[in-house]
């Protein structure tokens, strides 16, 4: 029989004034830094491309760390697993932002429905003429990149999204007031059947949501593992920030009883699983696409790897990969709590980095022979970073907002008291 333990007699558990604290702080901080960003993007005098595709990177981001805790919770239902039980309702209220996360979006939708060219190059009227020297690489999307079917399928993934997220929150709140243990597990068992085919639509989703958003910033190029790949990244931020959300909660009285030193653990365990999962995609992609020696493929590492963005590239790859990956491989990183979150903070960074390097690149578009040839064209060694202080503004700025909406959704109970697991979980251990 498993081990189990009851809720502590002084833990405290209940979100109390927290969540609206954080709503207020991160709103403030969001919002100000906004408009800094939006001040320093009418000073850039380039149509506003470069802030378009800032914030998208920025949106990017904590729209992963959403949907990775979506899946954190679909994950833990169909597997019934019990030691990251106290952490399922902190994911639950990061998947409460997905509202917000959609607003958020409409700031590259909306400029897409008003005719901006400056933002997805298949807007660009040119590539419609035969004429056009991409015209045989993009005649046979046109009718997928349509911004009014654009728009249609942003609204469709984010009801997805939406729809799944406040079912399973909707469901383990109504376990925190269910009569007795039967009512419990019956609705974890309604939970649990759910996940099933939620984790598939998951998947789709997911796959379409990445492509069309972030993937077609280079229409012209192509990967299967793209999505895959944001999707490792997605899940390594969602660690570290539950990691760094669990700690915060601890500091201000809360779990403290609750979450223990080996459910940190398990965390850098997965942190570590998914650096590793991150690195193993990234490589396949390159790979592939490398030794394939196709143009419209490798065109993509071209500009990464024969211009300023080699720098990148490598900052990237052993400040993503190689020195957390190294260190997170021993069991005493994952239990020092300080080394943890310093792991969690770093990870997060470089998730930040990698999403720059996937996006922003395609931010410079050339003009070749009189026709518009978009992103990646040209010399690489003429293509330059340009790195400007409204990317980071951006980032931080859709942080603020994000966990604006975190504290607003951040009601109740911080776990699921009468989960029938519960006390297997409070009573898990690392061997």
């Amino acid at each position: 029989m498993s081990a189990t333990k009851s809720i502590h007699p002084d833990e405290k558990f209940k979100a109390d004034k927290l969540g609206s604290r954080l709503f207020k702080v991160g709103l403030a901080a969001g919002s100000a830094l906004l408009v800094i960003s939006i001040i320093l993007g009418s000073m850039k005098g380039d149509h506003w491309r470069r802030f378009f595709y800032a914030y998208a990177i920025g949106w990017s981001f904590v729209c992963s760390i959403a949907i990775g805790s979506l899946f954190f919770i679909l994950s833990h239902h169909i597997a019934r697993a019990k030691w990251g039980i106290v952490l399922r309702r902190l994911a639950e209220f990061i998947t409460g932002t997905f509202p917000l996360l959609f607003v958020l979006g409409l700031g590259l939708i909306v400029p897409l429905l008003a005719g901006n060219k400056q933002i997805y190059f298949w807007t660009e009227p040119t590539l419609h003429d035969h004429d056009h020297p991409l015209w045989h690489h993009m005649h046979h999307k046109f009718g997928w990149l349509d911004p009014a079917f654009f728009a249609g399928r942003y609204l469709l993934y984010f009801a997805l999204y939406i729809g799944m997220a406040r079912y399973f929150a909707r469901k383990s709140a109504e376990m925190d007031s269910a009569v007795d243990a039967g009512a419990a597990q019956a609705l974890a068992d309604k939970m649990r059947v759910a996940s099933g085919p939620a984790i598939v639509l998951f998947a789709f989703t997911t796959i379409f949501f990445t492509t069309d958003l972030f993937m077609t910033f280079a229409p012209t190029w192509y990967s299967t593992i793209y999505s895959v790949n944001y999707f490792a990244g997605a899940m390594l931020a969602t660690y570290c920030t539950l990691a760094l959300l669990a700690r915060v909660l601890q500091q201000h009285g809360k779990l403290v009883h609750s979450v223990t030193v080996e459910h940190y653990h398990d965390i850098g365990k997965y942190m570590f699983g998914w650096t590793f999962f991150w690195i193993y995609t990234a490589f396949s992609q390159f790979m592939l696409q490398w030794y394939g020696n196709m143009p419209e493929e490798t065109t993509f590492y071209n500009y990464r790897m024969f211009s300023e963005w080699k720098w990148v590239s490598l900052a990237l790859l052993f400040g993503q990969w190689a020195f957390p990956y190294l260190c997170l491989v021993t069991r005493w990183t994952k239990r020092i709590l300080p080394l943890l979150m310093f792991f969690a903070v770093w990870q997060l960074a470089f998730h930040w980095v990698d999403l720059y390097w996937n996006v922003m690149p395609n931010a410079q578009w050339t003009e070749v022979a009189g026709h518009q040839m978009g992103p990646l064209a040209g010399d690489p060694e003429l293509h330059k970073v340009g790195f400007h202080f409204m990317d980071v503004t951006l980032w931080l700025a859709m942080v603020g907002l994000f966990l604006a909406g975190v504290g607003k959704a951040m009601k109740g109970n911080l776990m699921p008291i009468k989960d029938p697991k519960l006390g297997e979980c409070l009573a898990f251990e690392n061997y």
